[in-house]
């Protein structure tokens, strides 16, 4: 009788389960739902949620970790996803402890703007007992950096943990995103002492400052003693003023207008003027982007109009009028139109193209001509990393009068992070346009690209390959590149690599007129690194094939080289020299010609500001060097040193130096003044000089330089769109009251973020946004001083046009308790706090919700006051309250003990169908 009563009972439980998940109306999936991490390491994973329903639907989420996880991607609180919309967020998480369980759950919970719980979903952690420790843990103690002058340096802090039981050196790279950081000392070389457990701040100046209306990312990257990366890092780098324009966080995006006008002389006396207007906005959900960009030479009374074009973008379609620039297979580079048809697993994308790229120029040569073209793009759902293209297209060259048609299909596979494959097959038609049977010639292409990577081993290897008439971008090409790279030691590598580059093209002149070009060259290597305290020294030894049927002189060079080099690399100081020396052997039409042999020596040296370049070869080294009939008389020597400069608060900043250039062959002697000068008059009007030259050259066409002068201006957004003004004007509540009495003061130096952009209150309390697109922003307030514990003020505020809002804040202090679970002698399994829900109200108003830590602990953030606390079980069908308790917060703080214990034994029922076999 007891066994039916279960069974009927798990029936019952089961049934209203099921009834649950079927009025589920928010689909959740995760990428992977068991992850293998090891202490050290990152992991990833992605969540798909779907709205399947009718109307718009916002949702709030949080995302519950183990203890020893530390969460590097960000995640929204909030999200807002429209009927039929899928929205995808990366999950990207730190294990930087072993865990004393070998599982561990990660765990995601969606509710509604009520606080209702709608979903709750979880993905499984599969901690693996390292076999050999990673020689060093990282993590960053604080990843926004809040800077209150935008010429004040940046200090990231970087904890390492050292495994090793030897002392090691690291070299630590930094980059900005967008460009703005003065890197002139970085790279720089740390040494950790055995088993060290250290913490690394770092001085990070801006290149002239730090723009209050851009929010900025540093990128750490940590490479070990053979260069391999270790670990990279991002931190984000904020201006805290009062008033500042609004700025979305698209780092690569310089989003606002510009014009620039620029002069440039070149080294044959001509003069070329530059005009160029860009700008990009947003206009509702729409991104607008456009580009003009003119050129005019004016002595030679050819003008250019090019790179112009104007996009419309999107979350599922972008439109670009104007300038194309794409390349698979076919080089669709011109003037035309290209529409992306963007959906979460696959793409298509047109192109109607005519290849002339000069908007100015009408003339037809044989390069030139139409091109129609679709492709579609696709992602294996049931093969993770998996994808496959297919593409078509037609084209004509009215040049030349022919036309033809090309197809390709490619398949890419990313297996892991270890290895990925990629294959392409492609065929083409190509034949006369008055004529089509006439000189119809049909192409072929194969491509296999194969890689292999772990930490102390890289295997790559690259094929290509086409037939002579194939109408693709490498035409009648050989394209082999096959590379083995392998640390031996710990500060020793050996690379390997053979290079082959071989085109035997048939290039059509006419309808049914062609010639045949050969060009190429093969390299067979072997070098090997190693480092020795500051000082790394390598050796490289290879052969050089090189074939040009079009050079008058030789039309095929081989040669036999040695190359020893040394660098030396310590703090802002370096240096490098290399040699290399061999024997070159070419082909000529006179007999007799004996072997040369060529040197090069190429040397930089760099210390503080200063910096020298300096460059000697004898003889020939490239095949292109025989366009003459005195090979052995080739000499060329250049130096050029550099200074570089910061100054006017980094506002006028850049480097000066010369080039000196001696040609043995011409018996010429130059001298060009090089280098850069920028100097910003103010945030957004910039002029900059820039002279240049090449630093060696044998022949006077292929002595280029030239001086440009440019004068830079940018607009803030222009009024294509509405755009409004926010305004939260902060105070101290003493009373509580949510009105301004009178001696009640204005919180000054609160730091208040909205969404991803960072402002300080002044003396009266007010920060400013201007500019800001209408939309719902998640805004709070974070106590720098005087009020007590950080969490202030926390909400979403609607713009349309402008908001002006006075906030009261009061003190808050914080208020801890701990769970202890009651379980049952037949039930020992440690307790799930991750199932409750600790819930605060005041006056039937929910105030504040949290979920406890896995030992039970929990802790709030509430001001002066009597509220209610209650304890949701969400591990309960249906869930239920376990505890409802008041709570009364003094004035300085105090409250009653928060220590309960729970029912943790009721656990999901495992129901369990027998039949008869």
């Amino acid at each position: 009788m007891a066994t039916l009563v279960r069974l009927i009972l798990g029936a019952a439980i089961a049934f209203l389960f099921t009834l649950q998940v079927r009025g589920q109306t928010v689909p959740i999936k995760f990428w992977q739902d068991t992850i293998g991490v090891t202490v050290g390491t990152t992991f990833t994973n992605r969540l798909s949620i779907e709205n399947s329903g009718n109307a718009p639907l916002i949702l709030h989420m949080l995302v519950q970790t183990p203890r020893y996880i530390q969460w590097v991607s960000s995640t929204p609180q909030r999200l807002s996803i429209q009927p039929g919309q899928t929205e995808t967020i990366p999950l990207k998480g730190l294990l930087y402890h072993q865990p004393g369980k070998p599982s561990q759950l990660v765990t995601i919970f969606l509710s509604d703007t009520s606080g209702r719980l709608l979903h709750r979903a979880s993905f499984t952690l599969n901690i693996k007992v390292p076999v050999n420790k990673p020689a060093i843990s990282v993590y960053v103690p604080e990843e926004t950096l809040v800077l209150y002058a935008g010429s004040e340096p940046a200090r990231p802090s970087l904890h390492l943990i050292h495994h090793q039981a030897r002392r090691s050196r690291y070299t630590i790279e930094m980059q900005s995103i967008p460009l703005g950081m003065d890197k002139s000392s970085f790279p720089t070389i740390i040494t950790l002492k055995p088993l060290q457990d250290t913490t690394f701040t770092f001085i990070v100046h801006p290149q002239r400052y730090w723009s209050p209306n851009k929010p900025y990312q540093l990128a750490l990257t940590i490479r070990d003693s053979a260069q391999s990366i270790i670990s990279s890092v991002l931190y984000k780098v904020v201006v805290a003023v009062t008033t500042k324009r609004y700025e979305k966080t698209d780092q690569l995006n310089n989003s606002g207008y510009g014009v620039r006008a620029a002069i440039t002389k070149l080294s044959t006396n001509e003069w070329a003027r530059e005009a160029r207007i860009w700008g990009t906005d947003s206009l509702g959900k729409t991104q607008l982007a456009f580009q003009l960009n003119y050129l005019d030479y004016a002595s030679s009374n050819f003008q250019q109009l090019q790179s112009s074009a104007i996009s419309l973008r999107t979350a599922r379609t972008q439109l670009q009028l104007g300038s194309v620039y794409d390349y698979h297979e076919m080089p669709l580079l011109g003037r035309g139109i290209r529409l992306n048809l963007i959906r979460p697993d696959h793409q298509w994308t047109f192109w109607a193209v005519n290849t002339n790229p000069n908007w100015l120029y009408s003339g037809e040569n044989a390069w030139t001509g139409n091109v129609a073209s679709v492709r579609y793009d696709q992602q294996l759902r049931g093969l993770p990393g998996a994808s496959w293209s297919l593409s078509s297209s037609y084209f004509t060259q009215p040049g030349v009068m022919r036309a033809g048609y090309l197809n390709f299909a490619s398949f890419q596979y990313d297996e892991s992070e270890h290895q990925s494959l990629q294959v392409l097959a492609g065929q083409s038609t190509e034949y006369a346009q008055n004529n089509p049977s006439a000189s119809r010639s049909m192409g072929w292409a194969g491509q296999v690209n194969y890689t292999y990577e772990r930490p102390a081993f890289r295997w790559q290897l690259r094929s290509y390959f086409s037939s002579p008439v194939y109408a693709g971008l490498q035409r009648g090409a050989t394209l082999l590149n096959n590379q083995l790279a392998w640390s031996v030691r710990e500060h020793t590598t050996l690379l390997l690599r053979i290079n082959h580059v071989h085109y035997n093209q048939i290039r059509y002149t006419a309808a049914t007129d062609f010639h045949r070009y050969v060009f190429g060259n093969s390299v067979a290597e072997a070098s090997v690194n190693r480092q020795t305290g500051s000082f790394i020294a390598g050796l490289r030894a290879y052969w050089n094939l090189q074939v040009d049927s079009s050079n008058p002189f030789s039309q095929q060079a081989t040669s036999a080289r040695l190359a020893p080099s040394v660098a030396y690399h310590h703090n802002a100081s370096q240096f490098m020299l290399s040699y290399d020396v061999g024997l070159f052997n070419y082909v000529t039409a006179i007999p007799n010609q004996p072997q040369l042999i060529s040197q090069r020596i190429t040397s930089s040296a760099s210390i503080g500001d200063f910096t020298l370049w300096g460059y000697l070869q004898k003889g020939p080294y490239y095949l292109n060097d025989l366009r003459t009939e005195r090979p052995d008389q080739i000499m060329t020597a250049s130096i050029t040193p550099m200074l570089n400069f910061a100054l006017l608060d980094r506002r006028l900043a850049g480097s000066a130096g010369v080039n000196y250039l001696f040609d043995a062959l011409y018996l010429k002697s130059r001298y060009i003044a090089v280098g850069r000068v920028q100097y910003d008059v103010t945030p957004t009007f910039s002029v900059r000089l820039e002279g240049n030259g090449t630093p060696y050259a044998q022949a006077n066409e292929f002595s280029y330089s030239q001086y440009r002068l440019e004068v830079t201006k940018r607009f803030d957004q222009l009024r294509l769109k509405g755009s409004g003004r926010l305004q939260l004007r902060f105070f101290s509540d003493a009373d509580g009251n949510g009105q301004l009495d009178k001696g009640e003061q204005w919180l000054e130096g609160l730091l208040v973020t909205v969404n991803d952009n960072t402002l300080i209150t002044n003396e009266k309390g007010i920060i400013t946004y201007k500019n800001i697109p209408p939309g719902t922003y998640a805004v709070s307030a974070l106590s720098t001083s005087h009020l007590g514990d950080p969490i202030l003020f926390q909400e979403s505020i609607t713009v349309d046009r402008s908001v002006n809002r006075l906030i009261p804040l009061r003190q808050t202090f914080r208020v801890t308790g701990k769970l202890t679970c009651q379980t049952n002698a037949y039930d020992q399994k440690p307790c799930e706090f991750d199932r409750f829900l600790i819930e605060v109200r005041r006056a039937e108003q929910k105030i504040a919700s949290t979920s406890p830590l896995p030992d039970g602990t929990f802790s709030l953030h509430l001001s002066p006051g009597t509220y209610t606390i209650l304890v949701h079980d969400r591990g309960r069908q249906v869930q239920a309250t376990v505890k409802t308790s008041p709570l009364q917060v003094s004035a300085t703080g105090e409250h009653q003990a928060l220590n309960w214990t729970v029912d943790g034994s009721t656990r999901a029922v495992e129901i369990r169908r027998f039949r008869k076999e």
